[in-house]
């Protein structure tokens, strides 16, 4: 097992996304917290098939814009775990879709609060752990509308161009503790719920692909479990774009 014995948060874990890296990380033998905000039914779930697989976890709920939130589900990690080796900032706030010309400012906060703020505040809080344990992993996650624009998503794009440059500059940061802080630029990504997208959309989407198909929520937890794993030993302030040879460049 490639983890086995490390500690994982997964935010926003009760997703399909964030359900698939949970599952994936646990069966490599990682004990994970599974984060959610309102899916309690759906974490559970997450919880139990990773019981039954003979993994460890356990749920927490918690807002991780809310910084005494995330300070609380790292000290209930620590005391059922012992410790905290990877973080997984899966979590994302909903994707609103409107002109440039009808968006207020604090429309814009609002995505940037969604998207950075629980990074900020997730990643802040574990790095105490992490430099005691002299490693670590930080992996944030963000949707390929960077690379490929979409109209009508500017203030989601912003905030999710954002992380480039966090990730970038926390890995130059906490490089020498032996933290390493790696982005995923995921591409768009089959779900049981995918908003703005029907079926004849996703099917030219996946027709852009040279692979001919969406990426499958799997696909995301492989490129999280590299990041996660010993074979990232030398990669840190990196970008991995997983869209199936959408965006190539």
């Amino acid at each position: 097992m490639k983890l086995k014995g490390k500690v994982v948060i997964v935010t926003g874990a009760s997703s399909d996304r964030g359900s698939a890296i949970a599952e994936l990380l646990a069966y490599e033998g990682a004990s994970v917290t599974i984060n959610y905000l309102k899916s309690k039914k759906n974490a559970e779930s997450v919880l139990k098939r990773i019981e039954n697989s003979g993994g460890k976890a356990m749920t927490w709920q918690a807002d991780v814009t809310s910084k005494s939130n995330v300070n609380k589900m790292v000290k209930e990690t620590v005391k059922k775990f012992g410790r905290i080796d990877i973080l997984v900032n899966n979590a994302h706030s909903t994707i609103k879709r409107k002109s440039f010309e009808g968006t207020k400012w604090n429309e814009y906060e609002e995505e940037l609060n969604g998207t950075i703020k629980g990074v900020f505040n997730c990643s802040q809080t574990v790095i105490g752990e992490m430099k005691k344990n002299k490693w670590g992993r930080i992996i944030n996650i963000m949707d390929n509308i960077v690379n490929d624009p979409v109209k009508g998503y500017i203030s989601y794009m912003t905030a999710q161009s954002a992380l480039v440059g966090f990730t970038r500059s926390l890995a130059i940061d906490l490089g020498s503790f032996g933290i390493t802080v790696n982005l995923i630029n995921a591409g768009f990504t089959l779900a049981k719920k995918t908003p703005h997208a029907p079926p004849r959309v996703q099917k030219a989407i996946a027709e852009q692909t040279p692979l001919k198909r969406l990426a499958l929520p799997v696909d995301i937890a492989k490129a999280v479990l590299f990041y996660a794993s010993d074979w990232s030993d030398f990669v840190t302030g990196n970008c991995l774009t997983v869209d199936g040879g959408k965006t190539m460049s």
